[in-house]
Parts: C-alpha cells; structure tokens; sequence
C-alpha cells in the first residue's frame, strides 16, 4: 500500500512540476542569426528578422499564446552558449547532432536543407564522394554540415578553415586561399545572387548533406515543457500548409 500511495506522489509531482513549468513560460526568447539565407537572417534594409525560422517562431508564439523576444544578432557560438545555460529558451533553427542532442532538446524537423560544395568558376573538380575533397582546402562558416561529413572530417583530418560569415568565405575562395567552400545550397545561391558573384562562383552537383532544421530548446529553460506543444504546432503547420507558405514566400 505504502508503494502504491509513493509511486502516486511521484506522479502526481512529475506532473504538476510539468504545469507549474508550462505555466512559469510566460515569454519565449529566441536566438536567431543575421546571415543564414533562407533560413535565418536579418533584412539589412529594414534591421529586421527575415527568413523561414524566423517567421516560423513568431507563428509558435502566436499558436501558444505566448510572447516572444527574438533577438538576431547574437554570435552564433554566444547564441549556443545561451541556449545551453538557459539564457534565452530556444534557438529558431538549429542542425542535430549527437553532441548537440546532449546539450539541447530537439522538436521534429519542419524545413530540410542540402549542402554543397561551391568552387570558382572554370576551377570545378571532381566531386562525386567524400574522399575527393582531400589534400585541397576548404572554407566553412562556424555551423555543422552534417554528422557524416564531420566525421569523414575529423578522421581523415581535411584541411577546413571556418570564418564567421558568407562574406568572409567567399573572399578567400575568390583570393585562391580556399580551393572550395561548403554551404546550403539555398543558403549559398541567394547570397551570390545578392552579392553579384553568381557568374563568379558555382555549385558543384554532388550533395554533402540533407540536413533537418529543427527548433532546439534548452535544458535549463522553463518553456522545455512545452515541447510537446511545439510539435504538434511543427506537424499541424504542415499539414494545412502554413510552413509550406513560409518556405514559398521565401524560395519562389
């Protein structure tokens, strides 16, 4: 009996410990970043929030009746540090990993994304596996481009220079000092578009990654209890099409 009345009292407790942590999420600050064409990025015209993840997380916040703060312009390794002690509550898109899903809580994917590999023009390479990327030097930014990718990475301990932003990296690949750059495709053909380097620089077909964007929410945030909540926002928003709106307005 005794057993019985204790294992009630845990439960009981798990559950209004879920309510009081629901009820104590009374705003949501969200991480952003300024330059992750479609996805995330801020509208350098207006100093304004753009892009899938951005309007996505606003939608979250309206279905949940809850107000959000959303800051873009954080660093993105500030923006993770955030995330992980619980400075702000989630981050508006994010790529799982293994040591990622240790530091942070994932939703369900809403918006897929690839990654390629961008060269000069007229000094593409052979570009079919993994492998054809060793001995030449490559220009990433501070994000992840897949688990797989970062593996064969680190185990065969190709020559990657990271930089901060798109502008950087295309400026070392034009000077010689990257043979390739890697980044979304979207992401990468929007920003040549803008930048007027479409003719300049080019995407070799092979595709390094298809990575899911997700919300991450951390661990140490009040709003974790409403992950739930956020999936089944994730999966009503696509299936009456409203994510499916927000990727159009943005791609088309």
């Amino acid at each position: 009996m005794k057993k019985k009345i204790i294992m009630f009292c845990v439960i009981v407790t798990v559950c209004l410990t879920s309510v009081v942590n629901a009820q104590e999420c009374k705003i949501l600050r969200i991480g952003g970043t300024t330059d992750w064409l479609p996805v995330a990025y801020i509208n350098k015209e207006t100093g304004e929030p753009e892009g899938i993840a951005h309007d996505f997380a606003k939608i979250v916040g309206e279905k949940l009746n809850i107000p959000i703060e959303l800051d873009a312009t954080l660093p993105w390794k500030r923006m993770l540090h955030y995330l992980e002690n619980g400075k702000i509550d989630m981050t508006a898109a994010l790529y799982k990993t293994k040591e990622r899903e240790v530091l942070y809580q994932f939703t369900t994917d809403y918006f897929k994304n690839e990654s390629r590999v961008f060269v000069v023009k007229g000094k593409e390479f052979t570009f079919e596996k993994f492998e054809d990327l060793i001995g030449r030097v490559g220009g990433l930014t501070l994000g992840s481009y897949g688990e797989e990718f970062e593996i064969f990475a680190k185990q065969h301990k190709l020559r990657l220079e990271r930089v901060k932003t798109l502008k950087q990296m295309t400026k070392k690949l034009l000077l010689g000092r990257n043979d390739y750059i890697i980044l979304d495709h979207l992401n990468g053909m929007l920003f040549l578009k803008k930048s007027g380097l479409q003719g300049q620089i080019i995407a070799l077909p092979y595709i390094v990654s298809i990575a899911a964007v997700h919300i991450a929410l951390s661990r140490q945030s009040p709003c974790l209890a409403l992950l739930p909540q956020i999936n089944a926002i994730i999966e009503t928003s696509k299936q009456d099409g409203t994510l499916q709106a927000i990727v159009d307005r943005y791609i088309k």
